[in-house]
């Protein structure tokens, strides 16, 4: 095991140079005595490292989960024992965290409890993939302090790091409970839609222009048809995976956030009756999948976006969207998740979805950039702000001129903060469902 000098070692060697130094100037004759007490010093280290805690029992007891959700925190205990007879009373610990988990926190330095070293590992995992701890580095002081003894265990967990299925449960059981926040209720939609559900007796609470004057003058009794809402239309989650979705927004990559609302929607979605299918493009179209049907589905549909992953390449808009248009024949709901950076690199872009709204009902969900809200409410304090400040605003400007030509050609654009944008598209979704938009 490596053991190497602590500070306070470093600092008594540096005070015997000094001493040193002194005795050789003010008192040469008593010099001899000098390399005496620097090999005292060393022998009194030797002895530090000989009769510290020796590292070959320890074990590390960590039980970390083996799937964790993006974003999501999880609190894992752990403990650190030595089987051998000495122990220090303090050690320091060092994990060793795959880049997608270096987010997390940990206590580094553990005190003695008995004959266990209690621990708590905080993870949160920053990007899909697979992550883990490969190792963990420890380290003690010897009896007098004056060295290190570290050694290194290594561990082998493997962390996968999946979408949020359980935040998707969470607020999918809020959305179709009967008292949830939103006002957003999966239920039988009876008196909204054009779909023909049956007739009942006429009372004056009912819209007269439902009256069906044939079955009323059969049965000598005034009836109403009853309408619902329709159900079995078509969902299409379409993913851009460029450079401009894997760049981070509120700690996530953008991908990974539309990754979440997506699955949001098409739990809802399945859950009411209506198909889904996903539809992914960077450089070009390389992910499309058949429609899916049932709540059964939905395990197929988070392995779909799971395999979603963001690339370097610039999107090209123009080729996907009309590879999209021909894939899918029925006039369909078509959510895109998407991001531009000002209304030059977003012509090609508007084209196409005015190609595409002319067939099916788009709706392009923006992501509010934070940074330029930011630089735009901040009071400028230097020269640096008001440039920051001007850019910002103009950048804003060129994205509200791309959101009202998008309009004006028919296309729902829907921009909401990052923490609100998964139960936004559900209520989007759901108020077009109910105006019978679809």
């Amino acid at each position: 095991m490596p053991i190497y000098p602590t500070p306070r070692l470093l600092v008594l060697l540096g005070l015997s140079v000094i001493v040193a130094l002194g005795v050789g100037i003010f008192a040469p004759g008593v010099w001899v005595w000098v390399p005496l007490v620097a090999l005292l010093l060393f022998v009194l280290a030797l002895l530090d490292g000989v009769f510290a805690p020796v590292g070959q029992g320890i074990v590390i007891d960590l039980k970390a989960p083996p799937v964790l959700g993006v974003g999501r925190t999880c609190d894992v205990p752990f403990s650190v024992r030595f089987t051998k007879w000495r122990q220090p009373a303090v050690i320091e610990l060092r994990l060793g965290l795959h880049p997608r988990l270096a987010a997390s926190v940990y206590d580094r330095r553990l005190a003695r409890d008995g004959e266990v070293f209690h621990g708590h590992l905080r993870l949160t995992a920053d990007a899909r993939g697979v992550g883990g701890i490969d190792a963990a580095w420890l380290r003690w002081q010897g009896t007098l302090g004056l060295v290190y003894v570290q050694a290194k265990l290594p561990l082998d967990i493997s962390i996968v790091v999946t979408p949020d299925i359980q935040g998707v449960q969470q607020d999918a059981a809020e959305l179709f409970s009967l008292d949830n926040i939103y006002g957003v209720r999966v239920q039988n939609q009876l008196y909204n839609g054009s779909e023909y559900h049956a007739l009942r007796e006429y009372d004056a609470s009912q819209d007269h222009r439902r009256i069906d004057w044939r079955s009323s003058a059969r049965h000598m009794k005034l009836f109403s048809r009853e309408y619902q809402a329709e159900r079995n239309h078509h969902i299409v989650l379409a993913y851009d995976t460029g450079r401009l979705m894997g760049e981070p927004l509120g700690g996530l990559k953008r991908l990974d956030r539309a990754i979440y609302a997506g699955l949001l929607l098409g739990y809802t979605a399945l859950k009411v009756g209506d198909n889904v299918r996903t539809f992914a493009f960077a450089a070009k179209p390389y992910h499309s999948a058949p429609p899916i049907t049932g709540t059964n589905g939905f395990h197929t549909l988070s392995y779909q976006l799971s395999a979603l992953d963001d690339s370097p390449e610039e999107s090209n808009h123009t080729l996907a969207l009309a590879d999209l248009n021909a894939k899918v024949a029925r006039r369909s709901l078509i959510i895109l998740f998407s991001d531009f950076i000002d209304e030059i690199s977003a012509d090609l872009m508007v084209e196409s979805l005015n190609r595409l709204s002319k067939k099916h009902l788009v709706l392009f969900v923006a992501f509010k950039d934070e940074v330029v809200e930011t630089l735009m409410a901040k009071t400028p304090e230097a020269p640096e702000d008001v440039t920051r400040a001007v850019f910002a605003r103009r950048l804003a400007a060129q994205r509200e001129k791309v959101f009202a030509q998008l309009r004006r050609q028919g296309v729902e654009v829907l921009e909401t903060p990052t923490e609100h944008m998964a139960t936004e598209i559900v209520s989007k979704y759901l108020a077009l469902k109910r105006a019978d938009r679809l």
